[in-house]
C-alpha cells in the first residue's frame, strides 16, 4: 500500500514547493508561521462575491486552516484563541480550484479530508496537499499552537466565527497528510487495504 515510509515533518509557512512535494500520505506534519482561516463565509465572500481580502494573502502565506477559532476580542484589536477545531473538508471541495489558483494556497488543513477525485484533479494540478486534524477533542491542543492573532477581518460582514482570521502558529499539529501533491488519498488507500482483507 505504500504507507510504510511514514515520516514527521516540521514546516514553516510559507511552505516551499520542495517541502510540499516531499510530503506523502500518512506522514505527520507540524506547522509554524502565518496561516489564515476560511470556511463557508470566507470562501463565498472572496471567491463567489469577489471581495478581495484587505491583506495580501498570497504574499503572507500559502497555508489555510478550515476552522472557526474559539476566540474572543480581549481588547480593541487584540484577540485570544482558546481552541482551534477544524471543520469537515469535503464541504469546501467546490471552492478548492479557485482558492488554489487565485491565492497560491499549497496546504489546506481541515478535518477528514476530501475525495480522491478532488486530490487527483485539483490538488495535483496545483501541487498542493490536504492535511487532516487527528481525532476529536484536540481543539484545545491545536489552540495552544496559536502564538498570536495577527488580525481578524470581515467580522461585521460574516460574524466572528466565519471571519477571516490571520494567525501565527508554532508547531501546530499533529496533522496527517491525507491528500498529497500526487493526488493520493491516505483514507482511500487504507480503505482499499481493509476491503482487500
Amino acid at each position: 500500500m505504500g504507507l510504510d515510509h511514514d515520516q514527521q515533518h516540521h514546516l514553516t509557512a510559507p511552505i516551499s514547493e520542495g517541502d510540499v512535494a516531499g510530503l506523502r500520505v500518512g506522514d505527520v506534519v507540524y506547522l509554524s508561521g502565518p496561516v489564515f482561516t476560511a470556511r463557508d463565509g470566507v470562501y463565498r465572500h472572496m471567491l463567489v462575491d469577489g471581495n478581495e481580502p484587505p491583506i495580501d494573502l498570497r504574499g503572507l502565506t500559502n497555508v489555510t486552516f478550515q476552522s472557526s477559532p474559539a476566540g474572543a476580542e480581549v481588547a480593541p484589536g487584540e484577540f485570544n484563541v482558546s481552541s482551534l477545531q477544524a471543520t469537515a473538508g469535503f464541504r469546501y471541495a467546490q471552492y478548492m480550484p479557485d482558492l488554489l489558483e487565485r491565492y497560491g494556497v499549497k496546504v489546506v488543513v481541515g478535518k477528514a479530508g476530501m475525495s480522491e477525485d478532488v486530490y487527483s484533479n485539483v490538488f495535483r494540478k496545483h501541487g498542493a496537499v490536504c492535511l487532516s486534524t487527528m481525532g476529536y477533542g484536540l481543539g484545545a491542543i491545536y489552540g495552544r499552537a496559536v502564538e498570536r492573532v495577527i488580525d481578524v477581518f470581515w467580522v461585521e460582514e460574516l460574524g466572528i466565527s466565519e471571519a477571516l482570521w490571520i494567525m501565527e502558529v508554532r508547531e501546530l499539529g499533529p496533522l496527517l497528510v491525507e491528500g498529497d501533491a500526487r493526488g493520493n488519498s491516505y483514507f482511500a488507500q487504507v480503505n482499499a487495504g481493509i476491503n482487500d482483507r
